[in-house]
């Protein structure tokens, strides 16, 4: 199941351009109870009026007629390298889930985890389970479905190194600074054999930073399954899908995209499949 239905992309595309609903209504020929139906996923419009709405919010209109019909989802996926483990720890917050990532070295057995947004006990448990030493935790980005977990987490472990973007490193590390390591983008950090490069993609928040390793991209809220994560604001919606065309889907089609919520997917199925793109 997608983490975003119909209506939730043409919201995230209207608050992207900033658009009122009333003037996406009148140029679409809705009218705007019928828009505002459409974003709260309680309608869904016809083929003319999804084409129209494609045009409007410069949405790809195949695409988005796809996600109207619920014709598409991506196919299981499966890390290809024998180099890594990874696992999903799947946190609840409220009437949805967050995704924590569980990487580890095959041959180091260094892990790292990355967005612990809940469920530290668990996280803690299953690294045991695998034979994993924890020494780092990656942070997409700053919101509390994402960190929420993390000085449980590390509470214990004054060695395990903590990396986020700079532009929101105070949100993330106080009372946990002497152990912060900046994610510079493009600059590789290592754990055991394997070397993680951050990958900086601001617009959901102005530190949301991907991290790329051996064919698997942690992509936070930056990109779901057919959507991506809501933009701060119109000010940086065109530069938030820049960088994502030119850093995310730029990467190898089999690459495997892992997001902060719903299900994973590959650079090859969102360029296919992305209205945004």
């Amino acid at each position: 199941m997608l983490e975003d239905e119909f209506g939730d992309v043409v919201a995230k595309a209207r608050v992207g351009l900033g658009l009122p609903v009333s003037e996406v209504a009148r140029r679409s020929g809705l009218s705007q109870q019928d828009l505002e139906s459409i974003e709260s996923c309680r309608l869904r419009p016809d083929h003319e009026h999804v084409g129209l709405l494609a045009d409007v919010l410069s949405l790809d209109a195949m695409k988005l007629e796809e996600m109207a019909r619920d014709a598409w989802a991506p196919s299981p996926m499966h890390v290809a390298s024998a180099g890594i483990v990874v696992e999903n720890i799947s946190v609840p917050q409220g009437g949805y889930s967050e995704n924590c990532y569980i990487l580890g070295c095959a041959a180091s057995r260094s892990a790292a985890v990355v967005d612990p947004g809940g469920a530290a006990e668990e996280i803690k448990a299953r690294i045991s389970e695998l034979e994993l030493r924890l020494e780092l935790v990656l942070i997409t980005h700053a919101h509390g479905d994402h960190i929420g977990g993390l000085r449980t987490l590390i509470s214990d472990r004054p060695d395990i190194r903590l990396v986020n973007n700079q532009v929101e490193r105070d949100s993330v590390t106080r009372g946990l600074s002497n152990r912060w390591e900046p994610a510079k983008d493009g600059v590789s950090i290592d754990l055991g054999n394997l070397s993680i490069t951050p990958i900086f993609t601001p617009g959901h928040t102005p530190g949301s930073t991907c991290f790329h390793v051996d064919g698997v991209c942690f992509v936070g809220d930056t990109l779901f399954a057919g959507s991506i994560g809501r933009p701060s604001g119109p000010q940086v919606y065109d530069q938030m899908l820049a960088h994502i065309r030119a850093k995310v889907l730029s990467l190898p089609d089999d690459t495997v995209l892992l997001p902060g919520h719903g299900p994973a997917t590959t650079v090859g199925e969102e360029k296919a499949h992305n209205p945004f793109f």
